[in-house]
């Protein structure tokens, strides 16, 4: 177990290379210091010090990740993305004119599928394809009667799962989320989930994309695709707050942060709690797992770091 720093402010993403062989941090900075930095670290270095990025804009939340080559490292902005080289040590920033009026986007694996979703003028969700570097257009709903949420990729690229909420109805804000889960090459609906909360919460696809977890306070659930449905519930014991959650890349396990120092494990078939970290970290924010599933990293509330290795 090793422990790394930030500066002091809350960790919000997570992410490891493919060859897990370095990770990488979003911070928020402290109430005194305005905006983001992205930190990576080479976790074989001799000299475990972090390369420390500019944000380059404001960041939007779940859109760090790395290539699948590990070279380059990428995160999300409102408007476009920025992309740092490994190799060169330079970064640079896209703004595609389709997102300049998004007010959600969500980027699929092998980047070249993408869904947005848009307000003024046009109350639109849009899915996008890239073709020979060019953003095209596939499909387009209207959204106008509609709030969108929580826009969520399969990591397969092959669908995406929203939470919608009617806006017609008289206290729109009051009515229960739906989950949705559409074809992401037609926008067809493939399956339904209900939701008794009034907003939209994180959402993830598990990694063979037979289920879809989510987090609502002290809850966390767990939709059963292809079926959707009602989800199944589970509270946290602690009556703290979870935060965020990660799926080991095997599928079997959940891993899900709290608003205080543990990490809890969770049986994906049964949702049954077998493990429980508890790490002196304050506030755990964030969580990941490598792609080989030999390590786990969570982020605190106050800039820290935690890698350790898993059984």
């Amino acid at each position: 177990m090793r422990v790394l720093k930030t500066a002091p402010g809350e960790v919000l993403d997570l992410a490891f290379s493919p060859d897990s062989r370095a990770v990488a941090a979003v911070e928020l900075q402290s109430p005194r210091r305005e905006g983001h930095d992205v930190f990576l670290w080479n976790l074989h270095s001799p000299n475990i010090a972090p390369v420390r990025l500019e944000i380059g804009g404001r960041y939007r939340a779940g859109g760090l990740s790395f290539s699948a080559d590990g070279g380059q490292l990428t995160w999300q902005l409102s408007d476009g993305q920025r992309t740092y080289d490994r190799d060169t040590r330079e970064a640079a920033s896209e703004y595609p004119a389709l997102l300049a009026t998004a007010t959600a986007w969500k980027l699929g694996a092998g980047g070249t599928f993408l869904v947005s979703s848009h307000g003024l003028p046009d109350h639109v969700l849009a899915g996008w394809r890239l073709k020979e570097e060019e953003w095209v257009r596939q499909w387009q709903i209207s959204t106008r009667d509609l709030m969108v949420g929580s826009v969520t990729v399969a990591p397969a690229g092959d669908r995406f799962a929203i939470f919608t909420r009617v806006t017609e109805a008289g206290r729109w804000w009051d009515q229960p989320m739906r989950l949705e889960v559409r074809d992401a090459c037609k926008s067809a609906v493939l399956a339904l989930g209900t939701c008794a909360y009034s907003y939209a919460g994180k959402l993830a696809f598990h990694p063979s994309g037979e289920q879809i977890a989510g987090i609502n306070d002290m809850t966390l659930l767990a939709w059963e695709l292809p079926t959707g449905g009602d989800p199944r519930l589970v509270r946290n014991d602690n009556r703290k707050h979870f935060t965020a959650f990660a799926y080991h890349p095997n599928g079997q396990r959940l891993f899900v942060t709290s608003n205080d120092e543990t990490v809890h494990v969770f049986d994906t078939h049964s949702l049954e709690r077998v493990k429980r970290y508890t790490w002196q970290l304050d506030k755990l924010s964030a969580v990941a797992v490598s792609p080989d599933g030999t390590l786990a990293a969570a982020g605190s509330a106050t800039g820290g770091v935690v890698v350790w290795d898993l059984d």
